[in-house]
């Protein structure tokens, strides 16, 4: 009666795992993190330093978002925006984010990307309709908008339409932060 009782225990004690295990779902690392002027594709002005990293290799992707996001026509873009000045606060408000030239989609999936596009041309990951681990993964990574007071920074993805059936163009990417004590915006533009 005694190992019995202990067989149900162990029986359910495994059975709660294997369900704690299904529940936990797949882990996505986070990406690293440098200080905006350490990347070699970046813009200064103003007291302030954008840069940019594609993330164009598809072992990347997958490690990152466990799925390899260039064939399916999405080219996620790590963006660190630092604000190193001693006296200015800046907004940054991530959907004034844009290209500045239409990217050119073409292949398979063209019609699919296309729906998936906001304003600014970047893919607004809000437009995509199958709910997945994967795209759950990519809007918890997307860049927020935040208030950058002096010394801060802000960091995330954007998502860029690519082509699934020719080599990827340059992009040319413009960043709109607002100095909230003059009202003046600056434009950054970056090429990657």
């Amino acid at each position: 009666m005694l190992r019995h009782a202990l067989v149900r225990m162990f029986s359910l004690f495994l059975i709660l795992f294997l369900v704690s295990l299904a529940y936990a779902g797949h882990k996505f690392p986070d990406y690293p993190v440098q200080a905006a002027a350490d990347y070699s594709n970046k813009v200064e002005k103003a007291n302030l330093v954008v840069a940019v990293e594609p993330v164009d290799d598809l072992d990347q992707q997958k490690t990152y978002f466990n799925s390899r996001l260039g064939s399916k026509g999405i080219l996620p873009v790590f963006l660190v925006i630092q604000n190193s000045s001693s006296t200015d606060t800046y907004l940054f408000d991530s959907s004034a984010l844009g290209l500045a030239d239409a990217v050119d989609i073409s292949g398979p999936g063209t019609r699919r990307i296309g729906a998936r596009l906001g304003s600014g041309g970047l893919i607004d990951l809000t437009l995509v309709t199958e709910v997945t681990e994967v795209r759950e993964n990519m809007m918890k990574k997307q860049v927020r908008s935040k208030t950058l007071s002096p010394g801060s920074s802000v960091h995330g993805f954007i998502y860029v339409p690519m082509p699934t059936d020719t080599a990827r163009k340059q992009t040319h990417l413009q960043v709109a932060l607002t100095n909230a004590q003059s009202g003046e915006t600056e434009v950054l533009n970056l090429f990657f």
